[in-house]
């Protein structure tokens, strides 16, 4: 189903680029092919940056690499036996208490059921969990999860339960509704982190906005290779950028200062991306992270703790109280967009440590 959806997809952009040009066709088909079996490029990755397109004068265009070409060089920086540090968030989370590393606060976590029907003890379970949280907003998050798929928010007061909808529900129709979610999968019950008043001034949402801050351990120092702001579109819950289907901005953040330089957001027609202009954000002056200098030594902390993973995408949070770490991504692709950053240079550091 998955190829007849790209099938259609590349068959539309073909008609977009090309038109009925015969000749504009076979050059848009000619780089296509180019990208896909030569370079690794997904179909998707194709259409999102415009690769296929006549016009190369795109600035995203330079020095631009697959996801999975990155992907090779971090299997290789990355062991195996030691990835589940970062792609288990139950591990993550139990590792970064360990380690002394900020997170949101984990209250519990419900294991993938191995039947198919509900049973009153697994009921009376989460019911004696859900009777253990304080009045408050939570995040219900699988515990494998990617793109920021399968979050979802809820409150909870005296012994009732609001869901996202507005719905109110309760305590043992919400039990059997967790209940329910763990047929699938492993979900975590985490309190609802709100990013700083600051960022609130320049980007208003109810959305968690966050950081992706990438690390490298190079010759046992970290160093930092970029910084980003995920500015949160029409998804309510997450900033996640999820190949541009959430209308969301990503803003290059200068290393040094920590102040958003420019923005950039895919295109209304799907395809590559345009630089969106400071002015939209809701401020006067300069837009900068807050506690930037804590939020830096926070990840080299991180980078330094997580080994022997040597290179990981962090999804930071700056509260009011300072930063915390909310996931690591021992898979990421870093700034694949960001013409502030040299993805030359970048590539080229991450290659160089497979061969130390």
């Amino acid at each position: 189903m998955k190829k007849i959806y790209q099938l259609k997809d590349i068959i539309k952009y073909s008609y977009f680029v090309s038109g009925l040009n015969p000749i504009k066709l076979f050059f848009t088909y000619k780089k296509f092919i180019h990208y896909y079996s030569n370079r690794k490029f997904s179909p998707e990755e194709i259409l999102l940056y415009n690769l296929a397109s006549n016009d190369d004068s795109c600035k995203y265009k330079e020095n631009i690499y697959s996801n999975e070409e990155y992907l090779v060089i971090q299997k290789k920086l990355n062991p195996h036996k030691s990835v589940y540090m970062t792609e288990s968030k139950i591990d993550f989370y139990n590792l970064c208490e360990i380690k002394g590393i900020p997170t949101p606060k984990t209250f519990f976590h419900l294991k993938k059921s191995i039947s198919t029907a509900s049973k009153p003890e697994d009921i009376n379970k989460i019911i004696d969990l859900t009777n253990l949280l304080p009045d408050g907003d939570y995040i219900a998050k699988p515990s494998n999860g990617t793109h920021g798929e399968g979050i979802w928010g809820f409150s909870k007061l005296n012994d009732s339960f609001q869901l996202e909808d507005r719905k109110t529900i309760s305590r043992d129709s919400f039990a059997k509704y967790l209940d329910l979610l763990c047929r699938n999968q492993s979900v975590l019950i985490q309190a609802r982190i709100r990013h700083h008043s600051r960022i609130e001034e320049f980007s208003p949402s109810e959305a968690l906005q966050t950081l992706r801050i990438y690390s490298l351990i190079d010759q046992e120092e970290s160093i930092l290779l970029f910084s980003m702001f995920k500015q949160a579109g029409d998804n309510k819950l997450t900033d996640n950028f999820n190949m541009g289907k959430n209308d969301s901005t990503s803003w290059s953040v200068d290393l040094k200062t920590g102040e958003l330089t420019h923005g950039y957001q895919i295109n209304s027609s799907g395809y590559g991306y345009k630089e969106i202009p400071k002015s939209v954000l809701n401020i006067n002056h300069q837009a900068t992270i807050p506690y930037w200098q804590e939020t830096l030594s926070l990840v080299h902390k991180a980078a330094n703790e997580f080994l022997p993973i040597k290179t990981i995408g962090w999804d930071v949070a700056v509260t009011n109280d300072g930063p915390i770490i909310i996931e690591g991504n021992s898979f990421s692709d870093p700034a694949t967009l960001l013409r502030e950053y040299n993805k030359l240079n970048i590539y080229q550091k991450l290659k160089e440590q497979t061969e130390c």
